[in-house]
């Protein structure tokens, strides 16, 4: 490459290259400096923005917490009607006070009807017949009694528990006190009033026992019917203290007014 050619900056005469005085006019001369090497220049990349964490609106939050809301609406509906329809029947739903639900039909199940009202009650085969007419029937369980007698309707339900009550011999059922009430007692398909109430009961012998006793009205058709069953007090295994609880809701279940199926 030939040397580059510089001229003085005072008198304008050639200057040969690396020289530091001008040959004519002596005038110093500053170093030409090294070109620097090319520099290239490249384009710049555009910016990328890239996603941040979405930005939940207030009105995005009501509409996702109103279909939360919905759908949790729509589990316990459905929860609802998968147990009414397990349990059976149109009965709402029992949670305080309730009389114990059955779990397996009775064995060898026997039928009373009743030819002066027409109903029909299934009980164990296995009881004993204590008495039986056109109105009602009277049984002795494995260890307590039960009893479903009809009548002609004419009073409330409320009159109809309590002069049942009333009517106990008081030289064998003492100390009668009610327990609970029964949250949706029913006889069949008919909605009722029952309480649970204890008692001493004086037996023949002298003895006295702590009972447990239930008591269930409904009236269906111009008929009233009253089923009572009284168990040995057992409270702390078995619901509402009454071992038998179980086959007297089945009679309960299983009760049939007349015309029903």
């Amino acid at each position: 490459m030939a040397a580059q050619v510089r001229f003085c900056g005072r008198c304008g005469a050639p200057v040969s290259a690396g020289a530091t005085f001008c040959g004519r006019c002596g005038a110093p001369q500053v170093a030409q400096a090294v070109a620097a090497a090319p520099v290239y220049s490249y384009p710049v990349a555009p910016y990328t923005r890239y996603p941040t964490v979405r930005q939940w609106r207030s009105s995005q939050i009501a509409v996702a917490g109103g279909l939360l809301a919905i759908l949790a609406i729509v589990t316990v509906a459905v929860s609802m009607f998968a147990v009414s329809h397990a349990i059976g029947g149109t009965h709402s739903p029992c949670t305080v006070n309730c009389g114990p639900k059955f779990v397996s039909p009775l064995a060898e199940g026997a039928t009373y009807h009743s030819s002066a009202f027409n109903f029909e009650v299934d009980y164990s085969s296995q009881w004993t017949v204590r008495s039986q007419d056109a109105n009602g029937i009277s049984l002795g369980t494995q260890v307590g009694a039960v009893s479903v007698v009809g009548t002609k309707a004419g009073q409330p339900l409320s009159q109809v528990m309590q002069a049942t009550v009333a009517a106990l011999p008081t030289a064998q059922w003492q100390d009668v006190s009610q327990i609970s009430d029964l949250k949706g007692a029913h006889l069949g398909d008919q909605d009722g009033i029952g309480a649970v109430y204890s008692a001493n009961l004086i037996g023949t012998n002298s003895t006295s026992a702590q009972v447990r006793f239930a008591v269930i009205v409904a009236t269906k058709g111009g008929v009233t019917v009253v089923m009572f069953a009284a168990d040995p007090a057992d409270p702390k295994n078995s619901p509402n203290g009454m071992p038998e609880g179980q086959s007297f809701d089945y009679m309960c279940q299983e009760f049939r007014w007349a015309g029903g199926a």
